[in-house]
This record gives structure tokens, C-alpha cells and sequence, in this order.
């Protein structure tokens, strides 16, 4: 019977035709999109090819990679006979034992083809390598080519001629040749990581067609994939006794899948079900949250963080975010890190970043020099990306620099990062919920300034967030009694959650997948109380915009999620007026009116506080016209004295008009208006 086969320094390797021609013949589909150049080499799914060449061949293939695809390359090449060589691929590994978690892999897996789910944390510019070089040997006149398929220069280098077989005379470089390269670095997915694991990472290299531009989707960071390849080593430059493994690509293939896609079995499926058919199934998993946090300000606040973790429905509208976004606001030892803490550990994808240590890259994306590629750039994935689809804890949020709340702003905004620098243009995916904590500038909250005044954080990104919430440490004898016998009763017996986090952990991935339609009531009470807070508006005061209406929208939304509900009833717009209206009343009460007013969070301004300011803008404006160099803050005292305006408010309010850009200084204690 007919064979192909291949010879090599170490070994042959030979596939009876018959096999060859079963597999080309039930590979019509595969080759039909090569010839229409739907795709760049002839992909094949490898259970054809335990289809066509039986168990012990399809083995071999994923043994020896390298040399059996370099065979089925021949053979598709000279069958097709298009004039050019024909590269084979290989995805869908279905072989169990080849497919594996990242931190599992050894070194017996060395030159073997493995399967991996990752996602991209890190994405290289494409460079061109040197694969393959051109000698003529001086002493006998022959030309020859010398390749290797790793990042060796050694191998480049001839020690022989193998047409002479002599090792004398000068070998000179004629010609070079060039493959495009990618790395990429990919981290282990979520729903493989155990309890207390960190995410394991490996490089993958990409190279020739998986380069091409048609491939440019594959390779964004926050990416999820699937990787097929084989297993090699690359010696580090500092030891050479050490080995860094990486994965050579042979098929890459994005999966359009959320992170919290995790396994849940029937009887999970049954639990679940039980769980939501409990009478205030909403309380049950806010106390499953931190539940060493007692207290009754942490209910409503517990109760909003279970609906963030499900969020509102997805509807597929850029307009129409699903993300629901939490800022907590507090004094020291509230246990405001405990809760973000908690969160990260119950929600299926998630991250954790404190505003200190963050660097740009740790929270959004960056771009910096291929260490491994010289000569290229890399693209990394920060926190907001790896956590797309999931959400990500900042503790310390008025710790962040200005360059990380620009990108956050635009992130929590249009769920996207933009990237625009080294000639890496890219749209990063960053559909991610923001929990976040910040602390007030002077230590502890005071009811008579806005918020604006007490955290530092600009107002575009205070305005992004649906809930603020303000914790205070205010003594109360009985409740501090009853927090005191709390927390020492658990130094016998630790407070144990009404649902035990794995399995909370499965509700919240199963509720999120809910996308509930909304009845006619439901409709008519959210229009209802939106027009009911709009007609107490004044010609000076709005006590809400459409940004609460959409609010509203996405915590009764995810009300109905976390009940497993396909429907948005009455009570769940109830629950999200509720959780509105307690945190507006923290954050958005004008002092001085006691009503409220929507301009605290939006400008940073009350109503009569930004009467006050016109007043006091016009001030420095018509003092401009005698100080051209700079109106004196005794001179803007003088004329705000007249106007009854007290002095502590005028500079308060000169602060603020500089923080906005209304006005700037000249000079020590000089200030101009900017127009």
C-alpha cells in the first residue's frame, strides 16, 4: 500500500495514503474556505482526523506535532495543487488527556500538543523573525538553507555543509527569511481556579497566518480563547539550566462566553430553584455577604451590592448599560474593604485593586516595549478588561491617579477602553461593574458639605455611579451593644452565610443569565415617580434627571433576576425607589432647603449655592475690569460683605470655581475669570 512519509535528523514518519485520502476527502467543507479564502490554512476539527485515520494515528499526530502536520501539509499541497504549500491546522482537541488547565502543564507535555482556556492579559504588536537563512559554503560552491522553528539564532548557524558534509571553509549569508510573530500572555479563566489560588499565566506565540490581520479580533486583551498548540521551552537568558515553557499556537479560536459560565449540575439547578422560592430570597443573600458585618445601615447596602452582582438586563443597546455601579463613602473602620472583599471572593468574575497601588496598567490598559519581541510593543489587559462580564472592587477610589479616572470614566460610561498610542490602535471590551470605596478628605463625613467637598473624585465620575451610600461610625449605645455581643460571640462560633459561598456563587452566574421583560405596572410606577420628583422642581432646583430614571431601570431589573423572575413586577420598581431615594437622601439633600437637589452630585453645586457662586463670579468679573492683573481676594471679601455673603463661603466657593476652570489665579492670591 501507498505511504507518504517524512525523514528528519532523529526519526521518519510515514501515513499509509489511504488514511491521507479519507482524511482529505471528509475535509471538503474545510478546504471549500481555504480556496475562498475565508480562512488562511486548512483547519481541521481533530475529530475528523479520528474519524478518518482510527485512534492510534490521531495519538501520534498529537505526539509528534510538528512532524505529521508537516507531512498532512505535503500531502493537502500536492492534492490541491495550487501552486503554493497548503498549512494544516488542527482545533477542537476532544482527546481528554491533552486538554488541560494552565498551571497543570509539565514537562512531559514537551513537544506535545495540549488545549488551553485562557484569557489574553497581554497582546504584542505583530514583528517579523528571522526563520530561516541562506549560506553559500565558500569551499564547494553549494547554496542551502538552514530554518528552526524556535527563537534560536544557533540554529541559524551553519557548523557543516550538508551537501559536502564538511565542517571547513566560510559559510556566507546570502539571503534571509522572515515568518510574522505574536506573543501573547494568558491567564487561567475563573471557573478553573480553586479557592485561594492565584491565576497561572503562559506566552503563547502566534505565527505566520494566526498574524494576519482577519486574526486582529482574536488577540485583544480581556479576550477569552481557546488555544491549541505545542509545548516547548525557551531558555532564559539569566540561567541557562532553566527552561521558560511556552505555547507554540497551531489554532486559536475566541469563545464568545461569559467567565461565570460555571458548571452547574441538576441538583445545583434544584437548590437554586428552592433558594428563590424563599419569601425575601433578596435579604437571604445580602446576609450571605460579609456576614461578620452587622449592622442595620449594611442591610440596604448589602441588598444593593446582591443586585449589582446580577446587574439589569442585557439588551444589547449601547444606550441601555446593564452594569449597576456602587460607590461607598465612609469613615475609617466602617468595614468598607471587608465588604468589597467579600464581593470578590462571591462574584464569579471578578477583581480586586486598592487606588494606592494601582498603576495604570493594574486598572485599565497600557502599552509598553516587548521585552521577548524586541522591537515590538505589547498591549496589556488591566483589571477593567479581565473582569469584563464580571466586576471589580477599587478600595481606595480617591487615591487614583487623574490618567486612571479618565479611563474609568470612559469604562464605566460606553463599557469600553480606548487605546491610541506606539501605533497600537484598539477598542478594549470593559463591560465591568464598579464596587468601590473611598474615605472623606478631612477623616470622618459631615452632613453639611456635599460630597463633592468630602471625597477626592471629579464629578463625572461621582455622577456614573447608581448608588452612593455614606457609612458612619455614630455611637449608639444599644446598637453598639448588640455589634459588640456579635463580634465576640463569633470568637466562639463563626458566623456562618444563610447560603454557602459555592453555592451563592452558582445563584448569582444562574440569575445573570435572566432577561426579564417588564409589565405594563411596572412601566406606569417608574413614570409615575419620576414625574412626581420632577414637578417638585423649582426654577433653581432638579431633584432628579433621567440618569436615576435609567437607575431605577437596572436595580428593578436585577430585583427580578435575583427572584430568577422573567418579569419585572411593581415590587420590583418598589425595591429600586427604595435603594434610590435612601441614597439620594445621603448624598443629595441641600442643607440649607432640606430638599432635594440633583445639582450636590452633578455639579458639585446646591441650587443656592450656585445663586451664590453667579454672584460671586460676576464679583470677580466686574473687579477684572480696575484689577486687569488680578482681582485680590480682599477686594472679592470687600464687595461679597455688601452682599451679606459670609468670607468662609467666598473662598469655599473661589476653590470650587477654580477646581472647575470659571476662573484661575494670576498670582498670589489674584484671580481672573477665563472668559
Amino acid at each position: 500500500m501507498d505511504t507518504l512519509s517524512i525523514t528528519t535528523k532523529s526519526s521518519s514518519i510515514e501515513i499509509e495514503e489511504e488514511y491521507l485520502s479519507k482524511l482529505f476527502e471528509n475535509c471538503k467543507e474545510e478546504i471549500r474556505d481555504y480556496i475562498n479564502n475565508v480562512s488562511s490554512s486548512v483547519v481541521i476539527p481533530y475529530n475528523k482526523i479520528l474519524l478518518s485515520m482510527g485512534h492510534e494515528i490521531a495519538t501520534k499526530i498529537l505526539e509528534e506535532p510538528e512532524k505529521y502536520l508537516e507531512l498532512l501539509s505535503l500531502y493537502f499541497t500536492k492534492r490541491l495543487n495550487l501552486g503554493k504549500t497548503v498549512k494544516v491546522r488542527i482545533k477542537d482537541i476532544s482527546d481528554k488527556t491533552r486538554i488541560k488547565r494552565i498551571r497543570d502543564i509539565r514537562s512531559e507535555d514537551y513537544g506535545k500538543v495540549i488545549q488551553v482556556d485562557g484569557i489574553i492579559k497581554v497582546s504584542s504588536s505583530v514583528v517579523p523573525v528571522i526563520n530561516k537563512v541562506k549560506y553559500r559554503h565558500e569551499e564547494c560552491g553549494n547554496e542551502f538553507w538552514l530554518e528552526t522553528k524556535e527563537f534560536s539564532i544557533e540554529k541559524l548557524r551553519p557548523i557543516k555543509c550538508p551537501i559536502c558534509r564538511k565542517t571547513t571553509g566560510k559559510f556566507i549569508k546570502l539571503e534571509e527569511g522572515y515568518i510574522d510573530v505574536q506573543r501573547l500572555l494568558i491567564e487561567e479563566p475563573a471557573e478553573q481556579i480553586e479557592k485561594g489560588e492565584q491565576p497561572d499565566q503562559i506566552v503563547v506565540i502566534l505565527k505566520e497566518d494566526l498574524c494576519e490581520p482577519r486574526m486582529e479580533r482574536k488577540t485583544i486583551p480581556g479576550t477569552r480563547v481557546r488555544i491549541a498548540g505545542i509545548v516547548k521551552n525557551l531558555k532564559k537568558q539569566t540561567d541557562k539550566l532553566f527552561l521558560e515553557k511556552y505555547i507554540d499556537a497551531i489554532y486559536i479560536e475566541p469563545l464568545d462566553k461569559d467567565i461565570e459560565e460555571i458548571r452547574i449540575t441538576p441538583e445545583d439547578e434544584s437548590k437554586i430553584r428552592e433558594i428563590a422560592k424563599s419569601e425575601d430570597v433578596l435579604s437571604l443573600i445580602a446576609r450571605s455577604i460579609a456576614p461578620d458585618i452587622f449592622g442595620k445601615q449594611y442591610e440596604v447596602v448589602k441588598k444593593a451590592i446582591a443586585l449589582q452582582l446580577v446587574g439589569g438586563a442585557d439588551r444589547n443597546d449601547k444606550k441601555f448599560r446593564k452594569n449597576i455601579h456602587i460607590l461607598l463613602v465612609g469613615d475609617p473602620g466602617t468595614g468598607k474593604s471587608t465588604l468589597l472583599l467579600s464581593v470578590y471572593e462571591i462574584a464569579p468574575k471578578s477583581r480586586f485593586v486598592t487606588g494606592i497601588t494601582a498603576t495604570s496598567v493594574g486598572l485599565t490598559a497600557s502599552v509598553r516595549k516587548d521585552e521577548i519581541l524586541k522591537g515590538g510593543w505589547t498591549l496589556e489587559a488591566g483589571a477593567l478588561v479581565l473582569a469584563s462580564g464580571g466586576i471589580i472592587c477599587i478600595d481606595e477610589m480617591d487615591k487614583l491617579s487623574t490618567e486612571e479616572l479618565q479611563h474609568l470614566h470612559e469604562a464605566m460610561e460606553h463599557k469600553t477602553i480606548t487605546i491610541d498610542k506606539a501605533n497600537i490602535h484598539a477598542t478594549l471590551r470593559a463591560d465591568t461593574s464598579v464596587l468601590a470605596a473611598a474615605n472623606p478628605k478631612f477623616g470622618r463625613w459631615d452632613r453639611m458639605k456635599s460630597i463633592v467637598d468630602q471625597i477626592d473624585l471629579p464629578v463625572a465620575i461621582i455622577n456614573r455611579f447608581d448608588l452612593i451610600f455614606i457609612l458612619q461610625d455614630i455611637p449608639n449605645p444599644e446598637i453598639d451593644g448588640i455589634i459588640a455581643d456579635e463580634i465576640l460571640g463569633s470568637l466562639k462560633h463563626k458566623p456562618q452565610p444563610p447560603i454557602p459561598l459555592d453555592l451563592l456563587r452558582k445563584y448569582i452566574a444562574y440569575a445573570k443569565k435572566i432577561n426579564p421583560e417588564w409589565t405594563d405596572r411596572a412601566i406606569e410606577r417608574v413614570k409615575r415617580f419620576y414625574l412626581e420628583l420632577r414637578s417638585r422642581a423649582s426654577s433653581e432646583t432638579i431633584p432628579i434627571t433621567l440618569r436615576q430614571l435609567n437607575s431605577i431601570r437596572r436595580l428593578a431589573e436585577a430585583s427580578a433576576k435575583i427572584r430568577l423572575s422573567e418579569v419585572v413586577t411593581e415590587e420590583d420598581v418598589i425595591l429600586a425607589e427604595s435603594l434610590l431615594t435612601y441614597s439620594l437622601r445621603q448624598v443629595g439633600i441641600n442643607p440649607e432647603t432640606s430638599e432635594l437637589d440633583i445639582d450636590l452630585i452633578t455639579t458639585g453645586f446646591s441650587s443656592t449655592e450656585r445663586k451664590r457662586g453667579s454672584k460671586i463670579l460676576e464679583i470677580i468679573k466686574e473687579l477684572s475690569k480696575d484689577f486687569p492683573g488680578g482681582v485680590p481676594i480682599s477686594e472679592i471679601l470687600k464687595s461679597s460683605e455688601k452682599l451679606n455673603i459670609d468670607p468662609d463661603y467666598v473662598k469655599n466657593t473661589i476653590e470650587k470655581l477654580l477646581k472647575e476652570g470659571y476662573i484661575y489665579e494670576s498670582g498670589p492670591e489674584k484671580f481672573l475669570p477665563t472668559s
